[in-house]
Order: structure tokens, then C-alpha cells, then sequence
């Protein structure tokens, strides 16, 4: 398979990314995790767990230039859908200040705002 259209799962599962499903071109309403239409963030919605100290080398690697590490262990958290890690948030008591997706999330409409209206509410 194209490797910009799937990919494997640590448990050896095929996944699709969000751009097999553009190319689709529908939604198949079976909530997958890489949705681009929106309807698995609609279902399932965006959850938060705290970062813990296994999770520091997974935000080395992605953290680019987003300032993390001033903000542990109450202001940073881990950002998931369905119960997988697609990014990181850093926050304060009012905002999000930085949100960092892994690359296969960051098309599908995940944005600051949306994971403020989830964090916040």
C-alpha cells in the first residue's frame, strides 16, 4: 500500500491517513481515527491526560521549537482521539499556548480554538 495513504499501527493494523480518505472522497461514518470530514472528533470528541515522565523523549521528538519544559508537569498535556496520542497542548489557566500535532493529524481540522473549546468547557 501507499505509504502516504496508510500506515501500521504498532499492533500491526493497517491505518488509513486522512489523506486516503480526502481522496475518498466521503465520509464513511465509521468513525476513523485520521477523519478528515470531522465526524470522529464529533463522536468521540478530544481528551487530555497529563504528560508523564515516559512521555518526555516522545516530546523531544516532536516538540520543534514550542517551549515545553517550563511549563510541567500541570501545563502541558497530552492531547488524544480514541485514546491515541496526536499531540500536545502547553496551557495556562485561560488559554492554549502552543499545540504541537503529530503529522498525520494535522489534517483534520484539530486547531488551537477546537482544542480550547474541549479543554476549557
Amino acid at each position: 500500500m501507499n505509504n502516504e495513504l496508510t500506515y501500521l499501527s504498532p499492533e500491526g493494523h493497517t491505518i488509513f491517513t486522512s489523506r486516503f480518505h480526502r481522496k475518498r472522497g466521503t465520509c464513511c461514518k465509521s468513525a476513523c481515527v485520521h477523519c478528515p470530514f470531522g465526524y470522529t472528533i464529533k463522536k468521540h470528541g478530544l481528551e487530555f491526560r497529563p504528560v508523564t515522565q515516559e512521555d518526555s523523549s516522545f516530546l523531544e521528538s516532536v516538540a520543534g521549537t514550542v517551549d515545553w519544559k517550563s511549563y510541567l508537569p500541570d501545563n502541558v498535556l497530552l492531547v488524544t482521539l480514541k485514546g491515541q496520542v496526536c499531540g500536545f497542548l502547553v496551557k495556562n489557566h485561560i488559554v492554549v499556548k502552543g499545540l504541537v500535532l503529530l503529522p498525520e493529524f494535522t489534517d483534520q481540522g484539530i486547531s488551537r480554538e477546537l482544542v480550547e473549546s474541549y479543554l476549557f468547557i
